[in-house]
């Protein structure tokens, strides 16, 4: 089944002033919980920007929710003891054990966007409260619902395993996919009552977090059921355009660059940069520069140290396009790509969510690229859902404003999938 739609999101102020009338008994609201976990060691490899290898958690906890219990097992083993001259029985390799529990919960792993941690969704987008109302009201099922922290040095990792280099042999801003399809899903399934089948598993996530939840279901088939995205970038040449505008954060003119090639490599990011730090996130992920290659005419060094420490950022001086870096670093890491080169078989069966606001503003037309990515899903005859929505008279349906109301719409879509 094939859904597109484009809907309007008009919401007239006056509304807002209805005159008063009596309401009908509003349910009684149950109160989950969010509990904060941290995986040790999650983040595994190492890396040359020294991330944190551990990593906070929050997961929320519903109020139909069972604690599993724990024991330890033992092995004995039986000698004789020729001291004592008895037979003598010792226990040996002691391991934990999980009991099962009668109703097993299905997990939502809710992936942040760039420059946010596992407080993203529980901060910015009240999460609780609209779990707590929905389940309450029957909207959704009881689920768990796992925000982690995937931020870097550079504010955002991408949910992917930055390459390594390959004379140091680790990461260059971290393994982030192994740590949530790895490390995140067994502390998860371990250390609480979820059910531990790909059924009842779905990925989601805002912006940054879209794209990893798109690209780890494609990367992934056997752990997700249901995948979603809110405002995620899906298609990597809407990125041509912002090289201008990279330019002028850093102050050049695109139009009169200098002759002194020195201002291309002094482009760097910074919080008043968010293009240039987006970018260079990006470089990060997916074309740090490797400390053996000598030609560094894309290199833009991030941390100074005593050999070549950076990323390999995808356009000339001239403000053109390096193909031979996009083709090879960029492009395989591209949603639309990936679907196209194979992606879409992992995709067969299972429900797909995207939206995004007419508006929004992170990156110039990303809702035209959304189309284009539903339109790719449905060239695919694959299962899915696009909604395109509207602001009201002042607010524009920009990134950030709506996420609060897409998200419960995320969440209805994920109980769908999992009452399937």
């Amino acid at each position: 089944m094939r859904r597109y739609g484009i809907i309007l999101l008009i919401l007239i102020a006056t509304f807002w002033g209805c005159s008063e009338r009596e309401n009908p008994s509003e349910p009684t609201i149950s109160t989950g919980r969010f509990i904060l976990g941290f995986v040790s060691g999650g983040l595994q490899g190492g890396s040359m920007t020294e991330e944190a290898t551990g990593r906070h958690v929050y997961v929320y906890e519903p109020t139909e929710y069972t604690s599993p219990e724990y024991w330890f097992t033992y092995t004995e083993s039986t000698y004789y003891d020729t001291v004592e001259q008895e037979s003598v029985t010792v226990r040996i390799d002691s391991t934990l054990v999980r009991d099962s529990v009668s109703y097993e919960m299905p997990t939502l792993y809710l992936l942040h966007g760039f420059n946010g941690n596992h407080s993203y969704y529980k901060d910015l987008f009240i999460l609780k409260e609209t779990l707590d109302e929905m389940i309450s009201n029957g909207e959704i099922v009881p689920m768990v619902v796992v925000t982690p922290d995937c931020d870097n040095a550079f504010g955002g990792s991408f949910y992917v395993n930055s390459p390594v280099d390959d004379s140091l042999g680790i990461s260059f801003a971290g393994n982030f996919e192994d740590f949530i399809v790895d490390s995140l899903i067994s502390y998860i399934t371990f250390n609480f009552n979820v059910d531990t089948a790909s059924s009842k598993r779905g990925i989601s996530g805002h912006s940054m977090g879209g794209y990893g939840a798109l690209t780890l279901a494609m990367k992934h088939p056997d752990l997700y059921s249901s995948v979603s995205s809110m405002s995620a970038p899906v298609t990597f040449d809407s990125l041509v355009v912002l090289f201008d505008s990279i330019y002028a954060e850093n102050g050049f003119d695109p139009d009169s660059l200098p002759d002194d090639t020195t201002w291309f490599y002094s482009i760097e990011p910074s919080p008043d940069r968010p293009l240039t730090s987006l970018i260079f996130a990006m470089g990060a992920a997916f074309s740090p520069h490797a400390s053996s290659n000598p030609d560094t005419s894309l290199f833009h060094r991030v941390i100074d140290t005593n050999f070549p420490f950076g990323v390999d950022l995808p356009f000339n001086i001239d403000g053109s396009l390096n193909d031979s870096l996009w083709e090879n670093l960029w492009l395989p890491n591209d949603p639309l790509t990936m679907l196209e080169t194979g992606g879409y078989t992992a995709l067969e069966g299972k429900p797909v969510y995207l939206d995004c606001g007419d508006s929004d503003d992170l990156i110039p037309n990303m809702h035209l690229q959304n189309r284009v990515f539903a339109q790719a899903l449905e060239n695919y005859n694959l299962d899915y859902e696009y909604i395109e929505y509207s602001g009201y008279p002042g607010v524009d349906a920009d990134h950030i404003t709506f996420v609060a109301d897409r998200l419960r719409e995320v969440l209805k879509f994920h109980s769908q999938a999992f009452s399937e």
